[in-house]
């Protein structure tokens, strides 16, 4: 009982995470990702970390918040902190494809789909 609630609790937060980053960068109601568009399901969409993980880590601004690539829970250090630039919302896909692409973006940005 207690685990399920801690994970309603968490599932929570990260709605509002992808809510905000969705309506800041996509201009969607609907927690969509930020490069192909996919708001089918949110179980679909992550948060990506827009300079990459680990370059993250020397980001003066983020890390006086206390960032660190090492963060296991970012929707709750992100609602905590604010909502900070860095992360926008994208599908497991294009994230994956942008973290295995030789410049850290996603084909798939900028194409008609």
């Amino acid at each position: 009982e207690y685990r399920a609630k801690k994970r309603k609790d968490y599932e929570e937060i990260r709605l509002k995470v992808l809510h905000y980053y969705s309506k800041r960068l996509s201009k969607s109601e609907i927690p969509c990702c930020n490069c192909c568009g996919l708001n089918s399901h949110i179980l679909f969409l992550a948060i990506d970390h827009i300079a990459g993980k680990h370059k993250m880590d020397s980001e003066l601004r983020l890390v006086k918040l206390g960032y660190s690539s090492k963060i296991k829970k970012l929707a709750e250090w992100i609602l905590r902190n604010g909502y900070p630039k860095g992360f926008q919302i994208l599908c497991h896909s294009c994230n994956h494809a942008k973290g295995h692409s030789k410049n850290n973006k996603c084909p798939l940005k900028n194409k008609p789909h």
